[in-house]
């Protein structure tokens, strides 16, 4: 196991909390677990930097994730 396995990275930033679960309930269905961090900030702080959603998943499946989510935005 490489010292970066395991380790989470941010994918993806999303400006409200339908958007992020959208994208993370794809990607649970595609076997790839992930987490979602700063909801309760966004609602707070709504379209502020303090009130973006970040979507982490494992670096192991960064590009996996990508591929995925960039499927359904290019449609």
């Amino acid at each position: 196991m490489s010292n970066h396995e395991g380790r989470l990275v941010l994918l993806r930033e999303y400006d409200n909390a339908i958007d992020a679960h959208i994208a993370r309930g794809l990607l649970e269905t595609n076997g790839i677990l992930c987490a979602i961090n700063n909801e309760i900030m966004s609602s707070v702080y709504p379209l502020t930097p303090l009130g973006v959603i970040r979507l982490y998943v494992r670096s192991e499946d960064e590009s996996v994730a990508d591929s995925i989510l960039n499927e359904i935005t290019a449609d």
